[in-house]
């Protein structure tokens, strides 16, 4: 089974840029879970709303990583073709490849 990473900087709009990559990483039978840069879970809630707060501030919000994860031994965790997908279904931005965390399990 693969693995790949994509990063989430619009971290504000969180549960619309997950709703999108998850139904396109679905499509291509993965899954995909919302991570620390860490790599810990993170509640997508409490990331927007501190998202909400670093702007009142004027900071930069964190992003947050996608890992996702090929669901069965034939598929394959894509993150490219995953954010392909999710931008032809409507996806403008906020999210792209970490080639870095890309592994191949065998």
């Amino acid at each position: 089974m693969t693995s790949a990473t994509l990063l989430v900087t619009d971290v504000e709009h969180l549960d619309e840029v997950m709703t999108a990559l998850r139904a396109a990483a679905d499509e291509l039978g993965c899954g995909a879970d919302v991570r620390s840069l860490a790599g810990d879970p993170v509640d997508v809630a409490e990331v927007m709303a501190a998202a909400v707060r670093d702007r009142e501030r004027k900071r930069l919000p964190t992003p947050v990583r996608v890992d996702l994860t090929a669901r069965t031994e034939e598929a394959r965790a894509d993150a490219e073709a995953v954010l392909r997908a999710a931008r032809a279904q409507g996806l403008r931005g906020g999210a792209t490849v970490d080639e870095v965390r890309r592994t191949h399990k065998r």
